[in-house]
């Protein structure tokens, strides 16, 4: 909370949105956003999960219980949106594009809106057109997705298994099922139809404490793929015991259902 408001002496005190729907996420997203990125500096970014299952989970509550309809991010008008969405949406897009790229788009973003005294002041649609300069064509699905439609993924994870091959070696065979779903205004779902996105798989080792006496979690591996609609099982080999594995373990993306991403993997 500290660093979102002090966030707002960068974003929201420089950079004056203008009065159009939508414009309130540059400064709110932008401010949690920061917020993530100062407490993955702080934490290390394998240890985010707890950070975007909440902005995750205060999406998915604001919108069910939404009395009106959901508006595109683009075109938000809720809280629930641009705190919530908006920093899974932009930390999510700084996993895909790096922290370089996401960065020259906000200095450049910066660069000609900050400190402006005059009209014309941004909205969101200049904000989005900035990320869109930096993004390679292969990504835009996701910021079309994000910024532009109402998405959702039924990402879970349904079996997990190990067997020994020495020591410290294991084969670990992960088994998944995935869908993306566009939602309309009114909440009605359609699955959407497509050749796959890329999502992280991972396999982890059981969590421990850290010098400080906090959580720490130990990924073995963890890798995007592109995933298909549909089932399908993933095989590793991995140095250390697993004990658990799953598809976006982190909840980077807006999961329908985030608590079935992951799994115990069963020791044959």
């Amino acid at each position: 909370m500290t660093a979102h408001e002090l966030a707002h002496q960068w974003w929201g005190h420089q950079v004056a949105p203008n009065y159009t729907r939508g414009s309130n996420l540059i400064s709110e997203s932008l401010a949690e956003y920061t917020a993530l990125v100062l407490a993955e500096r702080k934490y290390g970014a394998d240890n985010m999960q707890s950070f975007l299952k909440r902005e995750l989970d205060g999406y998915l509550f604001g919108r069910s219980n939404e009395s009106k309809k959901e508006n595109t991010f683009i075109n938000c008008n809720r809280g629930y949106q641009w705190y919530r969405k908006g920093a899974l949406i932009l930390y999510g897009l700084k996993d895909f594009i790096g922290e370089e790229r996401m960065n020259a788009a906000l200095w450049k973003f910066r660069e000609k809106f900050g400190l402006k005294l005059e009209p014309p002041f941004p909205g969101s649609s200049d904000l989005y057109a900035f990320f869109r300069a930096e993004t390679p064509d292969s990504l835009h699905y996701y910021l079309e997705d994000t910024w532009e439609k109402i998405t959702l993924y039924e990402n879970k994870a349904t079996s997990a298994k190990a067997k020994k091959l020495d020591d410290e070696t294991f084969e670990v065979s992960l088994t998944v099922q995935s869908q993306k779903v566009y939602a309309d205004s009114s909440g009605m779902e359609t699955n959407a139809v497509y050749d796959g996105d890329y999502i992280d798989i991972g396999v982890f080792a059981a969590e421990d404490k850290d010098e400080n006496g906090r959580t720490r979690t130990n990924p073995l591996v963890i890798k995007k793929f592109r995933v298909a609609p549909g089932e399908h099982t993933y095989t590793f080999t991995v140095n250390g015991l697993p004990e658990k594995a799953g598809i976006d373990p982190y909840n980077k993306l807006i999961d329908r259902i985030p608590d079935d991403n992951v799994v115990d993997v069963d020791l044959e």
